[in-house]
């Protein structure tokens, strides 16, 4: 065991299972104590929360002991450390805390040699069904990782093109926008751009007309004048 005074990493994980292993106790014992209404509650949940800290201290120790004695042999051997091997021997490290920390978990509580047995099967089975989801999780945690360092290299190449093409359609745009787009217009289309000097002779034209069509509504008023008093100077005769 006087690696765990050198093993910061191995600490961290007997310290944090076993914590997260009395939380649970403690939930659990609290649920059961409520449904089952067994007072006082608190007492109930503590206690508990205190054997499954207890199992979780002595099955993580025990594990972290097995694992690293089995690590320390193929380093020793100058094997090359795999991760399949790795998950293999964490498994075997597991199964084999477990089944130790069943049977004498169940020789404990029941008193009785034939409950070694089934604890021991009980708990490695256990045991090897909770470091098989780890091991599920951490690949699909890796994998994951993975994905999306591939995918921030795969955006910044894609980020790279596209700030390529809109580089270049900036361009364009500018290139179009600095040309007249109806002198791009053929001869015969009905558009086109007129110069100063035309656009002033139309004005001109158009404002002789309206002089034209003012004159003639003057002339036209003038007459209805006209002939408004010599209508008016015959009324006057006949009075």
């Amino acid at each position: 065991m006087s690696f765990l005074l050198k093993d910061r990493d191995a600490r961290k994980r007997i310290l944090w299972g076993t914590a997260g292993l009395g939380v649970a106790g403690a939930a659990i014992g609290l649920n059961l104590a409520i449904l089952r209404n067994l007072q006082p509650i608190r007492r109930h949940a503590l206690t508990m929360a205190t054997n499954w800290s207890l199992y979780g201290l002595f099955f993580l120790t025990n594990r972290e002991a097995i694992l690293h004695e089995r690590l320390a042999k193929k380093e020793s051997l100058h094997l090359r450390p795999l991760l399949s091997a790795r998950e293999t021997d964490e498994m075997f490290s597991s199964v084999v805390a477990g089944g130790i920390t069943g049977g004498i978990l169940s020789f404990i509580t029941f008193g009785r040699r034939a409950a070694i047995f089934s604890g021991i099967g009980f708990f490695a089975v256990v045991s090897a069904a909770g470091q098989y989801s780890f091991t599920v999780w951490n690949r699909w945690r890796r994998e994951k990782i993975l994905r999306d360092m591939a995918g921030r290299q795969h955006g910044a190449v894609i980020e790279s093109d596209a700030n390529g093409l809109f580089a270049r359609m900036g361009a364009k745009m500018r290139q179009l926008l600095l040309v007249d787009p109806i002198s791009r217009l053929p001869d015969w289309f009905p558009l086109r751009r007129l110069s100063s000097t035309e656009y002033r002779g139309i004005l001109e034209l158009r404002r002789e007309e309206v002089r034209t069509e003012l004159n003639s509504l003057r002339a036209a008023i003038s007459a209805m004048d006209s002939r408004e008093q010599a209508l008016l100077s015959k009324l006057a005769a006949y009075k």
